[in-house]
């Protein structure tokens, strides 16, 4: 496994088409093959964004959910709320502050559309934090595949999935850049 050629293993990923999705997929192997081969090409110091260019929208939510999980965070995935209703993608936990990652896999980030996404995941964590007591702040993200001209919408990180290991790292050192919502 040392001698791992990290190119191969990429173009190996080629192989599954795009539309497989994981209930397909498991058919032919078990679940967790394909995320499990792209988090050893991660391992194995692969690029994340050409890695998740190779997953559905729903796989790419669950490789979300692994980078924030490599940092030692807990997470939810898919976590839905009613009253209003209100769906959040991945939640990241780290102390007593959520990450509510807003997963943008199916397209480029355009600024006619980053408002929207931004004030929607406002919103979320509002919403969030007047459901889930037990966390006195939130901050909103939105993770993307693909890059975008601007790292903020004001105040809200827009993180492309190339540099989400450096936000996770990052991110605590910087609280008065990000929009923080915080208990009232």
């Amino acid at each position: 496994m040392t001698s791992l050629n990290n190119q191969l293993l990429v173009r190996s990923l080629v192989a599954m088409p795009n539309n497989l999705s994981i209930t397909k997929f498991q058919h032919t192997f078990s679940q967790s093959d394909k995320l499990d081969t792209i988090i050893l090409a991660m391992r194995k110091g692969s690029d994340p964004h050409e890695l998740s260019k190779k997953l559905q929208w729903q796989d790419f939510e669950i490789f979300a959910s692994i980078l924030i999980e490599s940092f030692g965070y807990t997470f939810e995935r898919n976590v839905v709320f009613s009253r209003p209703r209100v769906q959040i993608d991945v939640i990241g936990f780290y102390q007593k502050t959520a990450l509510l990652i807003d997963c943008k896999h199916w397209m480029k980030i355009y600024d006619f559309n980053i408002a929207k996404f931004s004030l929607n995941q406002i919103r979320r964590a509002s919403v969030f934090l007047d459901k889930r007591k037990e966390f006195d702040a939130a901050i909103p993200i939105i993770l993307t595949l693909h890059e975008y001209s601007c790292n903020f919408f004001e105040k809200i990180p827009i993180v492309p999935i190339s540099k989400f290991k450096e936000f996770l790292q990052n991110f605590p050192f910087y609280p008065d850049r990000l929009y923080l919502i915080q208990r009232k």
